[in-house]
């Protein structure tokens, strides 16, 4: 028997683009990894809206390498890829967009440092290729994200990766729901690579990731492997603190030197305002901690799936040994992404 390649694909709103990706990904596996691997597309429909989910039961219905699972609701990019990897059964798994944005033929470089010992195989993309402004606020979020946390992500990574089984058992282990899986991979601490490649053209419909989603996520991103922002509340404490006795002594010893005070009411209004702004950024902070907290503590599912089709693979590989995949369930009103349940 041989080991399986699964593919996971998130799916929001992409009906002119699963088929065009699913036959690039069988005519690939048919050219170059037939004799290697047994092929499992996996496709994660986040509750999409215009007609995917139709197109993917065709698919499924027609291909014997396709399996889906669809979403109860809309839960996000995250959820999904969560969702994909708690389902899938290679030894290796690779997580990419389903918009043809990815290039699938990228992949078997990837299996081949995968081959070679490496347990992570991230795709970077070629930086030159964004726009200026897009290209600015990802290179200051990897800055600040790499500058603030302990666990270091890399700059164009994405989720368009290669990662084994025992990373994916591991991942699934991780009891969180606020993920961030850019960042819960590297820190689980496996040996990884890189291999570049050149982002294609999205070949139809729209991005799904704009500026403010994109901007959430790195909230999360920050919130969850740092606490530097709590703690520089503190910093920032202190040192308006030390403004402000600066200015009171300022004050004390013009008063005393028969000074007219009352020039200054417009720098202290504005010392005020100041302070008052750094105060509600403070409290800002705090409560997206605490927002996060709250959330965690509910223990609500990642996500709800309300149905899985496909027969696609074996529930075992014959790769890896040493590690189990355990049987998925097949049936409708699955709720997946508890601590038991949930995938990374």
């Amino acid at each position: 028997m041989l080991p399986i390649l699964s593919f996971v694909l998130p799916v929001y709103n992409e009906r002119d683009n699963v088929e065009n990706i699913l036959r690039e990904i069988e005519t690939f596996h048919s050219e170059k990894m037939a004799d290697r691997f047994d092929l499992e597309v996996l496709f994660v429909d986040d509750g999409s809206t215009d007609g995917s989910v139709q197109v993917i039961r065709s698919l499924a219905e027609k291909s014997d390498h396709v399996r889906a699972i669809f979403f109860s609701r809309n839960f996000g990019h995250q959820a999904a890829i969560s969702a994909g990897y708690r389902y899938a059964r290679g030894a290796a798994i690779v997580a990419m967009d389903s918009d043809m944005q990815h290039p699938v033929a990228i992949v078997e470089e990837m299996i081949t440092r995968w081959q070679e010992g490496y347990d992570v195989v991230y795709a970077i993309r070629d930086s030159s290729q964004a726009g200026l402004f897009k290209s600015l606020c990802s290179r200051a979020f990897y800055r600040i994200f790499n500058l603030l946390s302990q666990t270091d992500i890399l700059p164009g990574g994405a989720d368009f990766r290669l990662v084994s089984r025992k990373v994916v058992n591991a991942l699934n282990e991780l009891p969180e729901r606020c993920r961030f899986i850019r960042g819960l991979i590297p820190w689980l601490g496996f040996s990884s690579t890189k291999v570049t490649y050149t982002l294609r053209p999205r070949a139809s419909g729209e991005p799904k990731y704009g500026f403010f989603k994109s901007l959430g996520l790195g909230i999360t991103a920050l919130t969850s492997f740092s606490v530097v922002p709590l703690r520089a509340s503190l910093v920032l404490g202190a040192l308006f603190m030390l403004v402000s006795v600066a200015y009171l002594a300022y004050s004390t010893i013009a008063w005393l030197a028969g000074g007219m005070l009352i020039r200054g009411w417009m720098s202290l209004i504005a010392l005020i305002v100041l302070t008052q702004g750094m105060i509600l950024i403070v409290f800002a902070i705090q409560a997206e901690y605490l927002a996060k907290i709250v959330l965690e503590t509910k223990r609500r599912p990642e996500f709800v799936v309300s149905e899985v089709i496909g027969q696609a693979g074996a529930n075992t590989y014959n790769s890896a040994p040493g590690f189990e995949i355990e049987e998925i369930p097949e049936s409708r009103g699955d709720i997946a992404g508890s601590s038991e349940g949930e995938s990374a």
